[in-house]
C-alpha cells in the first residue's frame, strides 16, 4: 500500500512539472517582438552614415542615425562630442528632432552608438538658414511714371546668406536684352536701362513701350524668391487722379524727380571716380598678368624637361605636401609641380590664411572631407598676392571650401590633381582656384563660387508645377524633386543653349590643357546672376545629392553620368568628359531630372555591361543638338566628337536659335 501511494505521488509530481513547463513555453511564444535581434550581426556600423543638413529658420526637421550590426546597440545624439542637446532639439530612437530651428541650434552634432565594448560615432553639421525674402517691390505693386522722366524701381531682399538680386522683364532676364548696362560699365552713362549695384533699376527717359511687368528675382544658396510689379508709363498730364491731383500728389512727383536727379548726379560722380581708379590699376594689372603667365609657362616647361625624383617621405594626415621636404615616391605625379612651384614662388603665391574665411556653412561631405560654403575678402587676398595696399574697400565673395582630412594615398593624389586642374586652367567658364590654406591641418582648397549656387538647384527652381507632375509620372516616387517655394523665371530656348555652349567651352579648355574633369554634372556646375555657367567640382558624395553616387571597388563614382570604359575599366579621358558633357546638357533640358530615374544602380550597371543602356533625348531639344548628343553617347570613345568640334556646332546652333527668335519677333511686330 505504501509503495502504491509513493508511485502515485511521483506520477502527480511529474505531471504538474510538465504542465508548468508547457505554460512557460506558451507565455514565451506569445511575447511581443524584440527591438533587437539576439544574434550577432557583424561589426557595428552606420547604414547609411548620417550627413550634414540645412534647415530653414523656425521650421522643423529630422536627421536619422541608423545602425546595423551588433546585438542590442543604444543610439544617442549629442552636441559636439558629449555635450547635452540644446533646448528645442531632442533625440528619439536614433533620430535627431528639431522642433523649431533657431540660430542657436547651428553647430556640430554627434551620433554615438554603443553595443557592449563597441562604440562608433558620426559627426554632422547643422546649419540654420533663411530663404530669400523680397522686401521691395511688394507683390502686385503698381508704379506710375510720366513719359520722359526717370523710373526708379527698387529691388531689396533679405536672407541668410545674403541673396543677390536680378531683374527680369516679362519673365526674361533683363541683362540678356540689348540696351541694358550695369553700374560701372563702359555704357553706364548713356544706357537707358541701368542696373545699380544695390539692385535698383533706373529707366531713363521712359517711353510708353517701357510699360510692362518687371520681376525682382533674389537668390542664394538657401533658395530663390521673386516679386513682380507693373510699370505704367503715362503721357504728360494723364496720371491717375489719386496721384496727379492735389498737393500730396504734386509733392510725390516733385520728390521723385528731385531724388532721381540726385541719384543721377551721385552715379555720375561714382562713375567718374571709378574710371580714374580703373585706369590707374590697369597698367599694374597688365604687368602682373604677363608675369603670372610667364611663371606658369616656366612651370609647365620645367615639368616636361626635368625628371621627377622621389625620396620616399611619409604622407601626413590632412596635409597636401610636407613643408620641410619633397613628396615621396607615391606622390611622384606632382613632385615636379611641387619643386617647380617652390622655385617660381607659385606655391607661396597660393597660400591664404584661413582667418580670412567667414560665414562658413557646411554643405555636406566630399571625397576628401567636409565641403563648406564661406565668404572671403578678395581685397585681402589680392593684397597677399600683389603686396598692394591701394584698395581698402572690402569685397566679400563666396568661396567653396574643400577640406583634406583623409590619409588615403589615392585620395591625396586626387586632391593634388584637382588643385593642379583649377590652378593652371584659366577660363571664364571654369571656377578659379582662390588659394590654399595650408598653415595647419586640415588643408583647405578654396574655389570660386557664385551668388546663385549650383546649377542643379537652379534648374529645379525653374520648373513649373506641370513639369514637376510630368517628372513624377516618368520617374515615380523613388527620387521626388525638391520643389522651390517660389519658382524662378523659366528658361528660354536660347538660355538653355547658352548654358550648353558655356559648358562646351569649359570642356574645350580642359582638353586643350590635356586634363580631365571626371565628374561633369549639373551638381558640379555653378550659375551666376548673369546666367553664366562655371564648371566646378563640389562632388558632394554625402549630402543632398548622395543618391547620385554609388560605391564600386572601394571608390565612390557618379555611375549614371559615366561611360562604360570609365566604370568597368577605370579609363578616364577627354572622351569620357565628352560623354558626361552630353549627360549634363540632358539635365539642362530636363530641368535636372535624374538620368535613368526608373532604374536602380544595379540595373544601370548591368545595362552598361551588356551595352543596352540607351539615352532618350527630350522633345524640347533642337534636332541638331539631339544629334550631337547621340554622337557624344557613342559606346566607342573613338566615335565621340572632340570638344573643339562640339564648340563649333554649339556656335551654329546658337546662331540658328537667335535667328529664329528674331524672325518670330519681327513677325509679331508686323502682325
Amino acid at each position: 500500500m505504501c509503495l502504491f501511494r509513493g508511485t502515485l505521488f511521483l506520477f502527480l509530481l511529474l505531471t504538474v512539472s510538465e504542465a508548468g513547463q508547457h505554460l512557460v513555453h506558451r507565455q514565451r511564444s506569445h511575447k511581443g517582438p524584440r527591438r533587437h535581434r539576439a544574434i550577432h550581426d557583424g561589426a557595428l556600423r552606420f547604414e547609411p552614415e548620417p550627413y550634414s543638413k540645412k534647415l530653414e529658420r523656425n521650421s522643423s526637421g529630422k536627421i536619422h542615425c541608423k545602425v546595423a550590426g551588433g546585438v542590442a546597440p543604444t543610439i544617442q545624439w549629442y552636441l559636439n562630442e558629449e555635450d547635452a542637446l540644446p533646448e528645442g532639439v531632442t533625440s528619439v530612437n536614433g533620430t535627431l528632432l528639431v522642433s523649431e530651428a533657431a540660430r542657436r541650434h547651428t553647430g556640430n552634432y554627434t551620433c554615438r552608438a554603443v553595443d557592449g565594448n563597441s562604440t562608433i560615432r558620426a559627426t554632422i553639421s547643422l546649419d540654420i538658414v533663411v530663404s530669400p525674402r523680397i522686401l521691395e517691390p511688394s507683390s502686385g505693386q503698381q508704379v506710375n511714371v510720366v513719359e520722359g522722366q526717370t523710373a526708379v524701381l527698387n529691388c531689396q531682399a533679405t536672407g541668410d546668406p545674403q541673396p543677390t538680386t536680378q531683374w527680369d522683364r516679362n519673365r526674361t532676364l533683363l541683362l540678356q536684352q540689348s540696351g541694358v548696362s550695369l553700374e560701372g560699365s563702359i555704357n553706364a552713362s548713356s544706357a537707358r536701362f541701368l542696373v545699380l549695384n544695390n539692385g535698383t533699376l533706373l529707366i531713363r527717359n521712359v517711353k510708353e513701350d517701357d510699360s510692362d511687368i518687371y520681376g525682382c528675382l533674389a537668390g542664394s544658396a538657401a533658395g530663390l524668391a521673386r516679386n513682380e510689379l507693373l510699370l505704367l508709363v503715362h503721357a504728360e498730364g494723364a496720371l491717375p487722379v489719386q496721384e496727379s491731383t492735389g498737393v500730396g500728389g504734386k509733392a510725390v512727383v516733385v520728390s521723385i524727380s528731385v531724388a532721381a536727379a540726385y541719384m543721377i548726379l551721385v552715379l555720375a560722380l561714382m562713375y567718374y571716380c571709378r574710371r580714374r581708379r580703373l585706369r590707374s590699376r590697369q597698367r599694374g594689372e597688365k604687368i602682373e598678368l604677363e608675369m603670372a603667365e610667364g611663371r606658369e609657362k616656366l612651370v609647365e616647361e620645367g615639368e616636361e624637361e626635368k625628371p621627377k625624383v622621389a625620396n620616399g617621405s611619409a604622407v601626413q594626415n590632412g596635409r597636401l605636401l610636407p613643408h620641410d621636404r619633397d613628396s615621396g615616391a607615391d606622390n611622384s605625379e606632382v613632385s615636379g609641380i611641387s619643386r617647380a612651384s617652390k622655385k617660381s614662388g607659385q606655391y607661396d603665391h597660393l597660400t591664404v590664411p584661413r582667418t580670412l574665411l567667414t560665414e562658413q556653412i557646411t554643405l555636406g561631405r566630399g571625397e576628401f572631407g567636409e565641403v563648406m560654403l564661406a565668404k572671403i575678402d578678395m581685397c585681402q587676398v589680392k593684397k597677399l598676392k600683389c603686396k598692394d595696399d591701394a584698395e581698402t574697400e572690402p569685397k566679400l565673395r563666396p568661396v567653396l571650401v574643400k577640406a583634406l582630412t583623409t590619409k588615403d594615398e589615392a585620395q591625396l593624389s586626387e586632391f593634388r590633381r584637382q588643385l593642379e586642374l583649377f590652378g593652371r586652367v584659366r577660363h571664364e567658364n571654369i571656377v578659379r582656384l582662390i588659394g590654399l590654406c595650408n598653415e595647419a591641418d586640415p588643408h583647405y582648397m578654396l574655389l570660386e563660387h557664385t551668388d546663385w549656387g549650383d546649377l542643379k538647384n537652379f534648374l529645379i527652381a525653374t520648373r513649373t508645377p506641370e513639369e514637376n507632375a510630368e517628372y513624377m509620372s516618368r520617374v515615380g516616387p523613388a527620387h521626388p524633386p525638391a520643389v522651390a517655394e517660389r519658382p524662378a523665371v523659366p528658361l528660354e530656348p536660347q538660355h538653355r543653349a547658352l548654358l550648353a555652349a558655356h559648358l562646351a567651352a569649359a570642356g574645350a579648355r580642359l582638353a586643350a590643357k590635356r586634363v580631365t574633369h571626371r565628374d561633369i554634372a549639373a551638381r558640379n556646375c555653378v550659375i551666376t546672376s548673369q546666367l553664366q555657367l562655371k564648371l566646378s567640382l563640389a562632388a558632394l558624395t554625402r549630402g543632398p545629392h548622395s543618391h547620385e553616387y554609388c560605391k564600386r571597388h572601394d571608390q565612390v563614382i557618379p555611375l549614371r553620368w559615366l561611360p562604360s570604359e570609365a566604370v568597368l575599366e577605370g579609363e578616364y579621358s577627354t572622351k569620357s568628359d565628352v560623354y558626361m558633357f552630353a549627360a549634363t546638357v540632358w539635365e539642362i533640358y530636363t530641368k535636372a531630372e535624374l538620368p535613368f530615374g526608373k532604374l536602380n544602380d544595379n540595373s544601370v550597371m548591368e545595362r552598361l555591361k551588356s551595352g543596352t543602356l540607351e539615352w532618350v533625348v527630350p522633345g524640347s531639344m533642337p534636332d541638331p543638338l539631339a544629334a550631337l548628343l547621340k554622337r557624344c553617347w557613342s559606346k566607342s570613345p573613338s566615335d565621340r566628337p572632340q570638344f573643339t568640334e562640339i564648340c563649333e556646332e554649339m556656335s551654329t546652333i546658337m546662331q540658328n536659335i537667335t535667328a529664329d527668335d528674331i524672325t518670330e519677333q519681327t513677325a509679331e511686330n508686323e502682325a
